[in-house]
């Protein structure tokens, strides 16, 4: 169902794209005059020097979080330990592969590799490939075990459909850790 034509669409969204691109330098010039800019002129210098601090400081940050991995492979790590992701952070432009997919995307969508991350060292085998198959942190995947165990143990849950509430995760993956329990003799079976 359309509401408007192809060409009004296209219409729109240069205009959403010119609203955005507007709002983005409202608020720069905002910023600049807060500064102490006066002028267009010393508002441009402001934000242009910003814009290369805020390059650097990018650049110093990705060169502090390179390693190398056990392959030899480079790997991105994050300090934080909310913004890391076994995936990797990657920035700016992309190669496309011939079907026209991100292949950069792609290759951190398929290695899932959870070394070096908060607790992976108290996971058994099972559990590390566990993690790696549902892909999430092991210090996710120790808070479900620990978060499902006490309500086990308090009666709040009896099957593993009490446990959905508990988490905002796809149930599928609740599912698997309950199994997980389970093998383990923690939970009902």
């Amino acid at each position: 169902m359309r509401f408007h034509s192809k060409q009004e669409h296209e219409e729109l969204l240069k205009n959403v794209v010119e609203e955005h691109r507007i709002v983005k330098r409202i608020k720069d010039l905002q910023e600049a005059r807060a500064a102490g800019c006066r002028t267009s002129s010393e508002a441009d210098t402001y934000i242009g020097q910003k814009r290369r601090r805020e390059a650097e400081e990018d650049a110093r940050r990705v060169k502090e979080s390179v390693e190398a991995g056990p392959s030899g492979k480079i790997l991105l790590r994050v300090k934080s330990e909310f913004n890391s992701s076994p995936r990797g952070n990657t920035r700016g432009p992309s190669s496309l592969d011939a079907a026209g997919k991100n292949t950069a995307i792609t290759s951190f969508l398929d290695e899932w590799d959870l070394t070096g991350f908060p607790g992976v060292d108290l996971l058994s085998e099972s559990e590390k490939r566990l993690c790696q198959e549902m892909k999430i942190l092991p210090s996710h995947y120790l808070n479900m075990i620990k978060v499902m165990s006490m309500e086990i143990m308090k009666g709040n849950i009896t099957k593993r459909s009490d446990a959905y509430g508990l988490f905002k995760v796809d149930t599928s993956k609740v599912d698997r850790i309950y199994d997980m329990l389970q093998k383990k003799g923690l939970a009902n079976v």
